[in-house]
Order: C-alpha cells, then sequence, then structure tokens
C-alpha cells in the first residue's frame, strides 16, 4: 500500500503531467496557426479585390472556360481609386563597358548612352503585362538631373552611422512621384553585384573583360531590382532583384560557383567591343540584354505582386 507521502507525491506527478500535455497542446495550436498566418502572408496578393489574375478564368453557362475579358467583352472596371500602381523606372539609358584583371591598373570603366535600346519602354511594358487587366497602371517619368543619387563618398561615419534610410528612401519616393496618387509604387532600379570571389562589382547594364593570366571571360549581365512601395507611408512592402533562377537566393547561388549575382551570360572573346562606344550600335548585346532582362522581370515580377501569369506554351512542355 503506498503511503501518504507517495500518494500525495503521485498525485502531485499526474497534476504536472496534466499540465505540461495541455501545455504542449497549446504549444502545437499556435504552431500551427503560427503557419497559417505565416501562409496566408506569403500569399498576401497586391493586386485590387475582384481584379482578376492573368489566366484566371469563369464558367459560362455552356461549361467553356474563358478569361474574364471575353467574357464580358472588355476589362474589368479600375478599382482602387485614381491609380492603383504607379510605376517609376530609374535605370537610365547606360551600358558599362568594363576590363578587369589582376592588377589595379587593367581596371579600365567606360559608361555609353544606349537610349536606342528601349530599355526603360521594355520594362514598363513588362510590369503592365504581368498585372492584371482591369488594373489601373500609371507611369511616372523620371528626370535624374532632378533627383540625383546621394553623393555617399561626403558622408561622416556619424552620418553613415546613424542615418535612417528608410526615411530617406520614403522621401525620395515622395519627391520622385508627387502629386500622384496610388495605392502601390513600383520602382525598377539597377542592382549591384560583386564579381565572384574579387573586390570589384558591376552594376546595371553592362560587358565585363576578366582579363586574367591564362587568357580572358566575357561577362554580359543584366541587373535590376524592384522594389514595392505602400502608396500611403511610402514603406517598403517588397524588394527583390530581378532573377532568372528564382528557386534559390543569391546567396547559395553564390555558394554554388556563379559569378555575377543575377542574369549573366558567359560570352566568346571576340564579343567584347574593340571600342567602348561601339557596344551602342552592338545588335547582339542589346538583343541579349533586352532577352535577360525580360525573363528576370517575367519570373520575378509575379513573385512580388502577387499574381500568377498563364502558362505559356514553354513553360508547359
Amino acid at each position: 500500500m503506498p503511503r501518504g507521502r507517495d500518494k500525495d507525491y503521485r498525485s502531485s506527478a499526474s497534476c504536472g503531467w496534466a499540465a505540461f500535455d495541455v501545455l504542449a497542446r497549446l504549444v502545437v495550436l499556435a504552431a500551427v496557426a503560427w503557419c497559417f498566418s505565416t501562409s496566408a502572408w506569403a500569399q498576401t496578393k497586391l493586386v485590387p479585390p475582384g481584379a482578376e489574375t492573368a489566366g484566371s478564368a469563369v464558367k459560362q453557362s455552356n461549361n467553356k472556360t474563358t478569361t474574364r475579358r471575353e467574357a464580358t467583352g472588355k476589362p474589368a472596371p479600375v478599382v482602387g481609386g485614381p491609380c492603383d500602381f504607379g510605376v517609376v523606372v530609374t535605370t537610365g539609358d547606360e551600358f558599362t563597358v568594363l576590363t578587369t584583371g589582376l592588377t589595379v591598373f587593367q581596371h579600365k570603366k567606360t559608361v555609353v548612352p544606349i537610349p536606342g535600346w528601349g530599355l526603360n519602354d521594355l520594362i514598363f511594358a513588362r510590369i503592365r503585362a504581368t498585372i492584371p487587366a482591369g488594373v489601373s497602371v500609371l507611369r511616372i517619368p523620371y528626370n535624374p538631373a532632378k533627383f540625383p543619387p546621394r553623393d555617399e563618398s561626403k558622408d561622416t561615419l556619424k552620418d553613415r552611422l546613424f542615418r535612417d534610410l528608410n526615411a530617406e528612401l520614403a522621401q525620395y519616393m515622395r519627391d520622385v512621384v508627387k502629386g500622384t496618387n496610388c495605392r502601390h509604387y513600383i520602382q525598377i532600379l539597377n542592382s549591384i553585384s560583386p564579381f565572384g570571389s574579387s573586390n570589384y562589382t558591376v552594376r546595371g547594364f553592362g560587358i565585363l573583360n576578366h582579363d586574367v593570366v591564362l587568357g580572358r571571360r566575357i561577362y554580359l549581365y543584366a541587373l535590376a531590382f524592384v522594389r514595392i512601395f505602400d502608396g500611403r507611408d511610402f514603406s517598403v512592402v517588397r524588394q527583390s532583384s530581378a532573377l532568372i533562377n528564382t528557386h534559390h537566393s543569391l546567396m547559395v547561388q553564390r555558394l554554388l560557383g556563379v559569378q555575377i549575382g543575377g542574369p549573366y551570360r558567359e560570352l566568346p572573346a571576340e564579343s567584347f567591343p574593340t571600342r567602348p562606344e561601339d557596344a551602342a550600335d552592338n545588335p547582339a548585346l542589346r538583343d541579349d540584354v533586352r532577352a535577360m532582362l525580360t525573363e528576370s522581370l517575367d519570373k520575378t515580377l509575379p513573385l512580388l505582386i502577387g499574381v500568377q501569369r498563364a502558362a505559356r506554351n514553354s513553360d508547359a512542355r
């Protein structure tokens, strides 16, 4: 027969295990609820309520599946106020011809204007193609002379430590889009990436001649960055480099041995222009840059905006 003290001990232990069991169940329920809330946030769409995504469909009485535009004969009505998405392209019409080597004396950089490549128009066209029909998109002109980049070389150590970058970015966008009223703003700017394990960086659109002891390697790159702002307080809602490989982060890609964090192609040595200014009139370079930019935007924008594009024939194979 158990003694009184043993009974009390077992009773206390039983109560303790019961309390632990209840607590464990609560922890599990909380974890499940957190997972669902996280999943819901990840699937949040920036498009206005009621707007159909590209590739969405409705059923007619004859059970035929068709798009909303085909069913009504006209785009869905615009919702969300004067403007749903404002678009600002700040990449600029520039192409960098860069040479690097083992010493700083081999480093040469020339920036060539390329207004005839139509990159700004291409960027806006890809954004417009991603956003569903019936959602209003406003193209906002950008004047780089009016909004010059910040000269960070003049910053003191105190400035760099105590600057509020988010506040600066919000004020910058307020100034750029002044006079407009949109629910969200999309900015496309140049992305920056280190090159390999070197101290060199590449930015925007350009071609790199990496001159090494055993020869040289030529890389053509098209690096864009997507940033989406809330139109009320100009906080950054989402942002990402425009990537072709969206299955791995840039950090993972770097570990896998990629030379540039973003879309790039290695070209034959003869592809590097003899004179930097010749790059502007090179149709092969232009077409390759446009192709990489198009593919990276088409794969990245739907993930950030929260729409699903209709499957293309090449994707269905």
